[in-house]
């Protein structure tokens, strides 16, 4: 079950971020809706994380500890990202930052479980 939560709230992390970054220059009240929202999701990310932490670290406690370390990158990234666009500062460099660190956290979080959620 904790796969499923983990899954489904980097799912909307992404998606919260990606729409918050669309619509900063139509709405500033949702894009700050949006940003609280996304808040909530890191609280379930790292919820679920801590609960599925001892099934990772069987796997390799290396790779376990180093794909904490970018989930915990990818969530100030995020935070870093939405700041900057608050503050209508240049955000090309933290959303490249931000694909480069998903697109590896994901592929940890998926080696490490096997591919559960999504693959079993």
């Amino acid at each position: 079950m904790w796969g499923y939560v983990h899954l489904i709230s980097w799912v909307a992390i992404v998606v919260l971020t990606v729409t918050a970054l669309a619509i900063y220059s139509k709405s500033t009240k949702g894009f700050t809706i949006l940003q609280m929202i996304n808040r909530i999701f890191y609280i379930l990310v790292i919820l679920s994380g801590v609960m599925m932490v001892q099934y990772s670290v069987e796997q390799s406690w290396i790779l376990a500890i180093f794909k904490i370390l970018m989930g915990i990158i990818v969530i100030g990234v995020v935070e870093m990202l939405l700041s900057y666009r608050k503050q209508q500062k240049p955000t090309g460099m933290f959303l490249m930052i931000f694909i480069i660190v998903v697109v590896i956290t994901v592929s940890l979080g998926f080696y490490l479980s096997g591919g559960y959620p999504l693959f079993n």
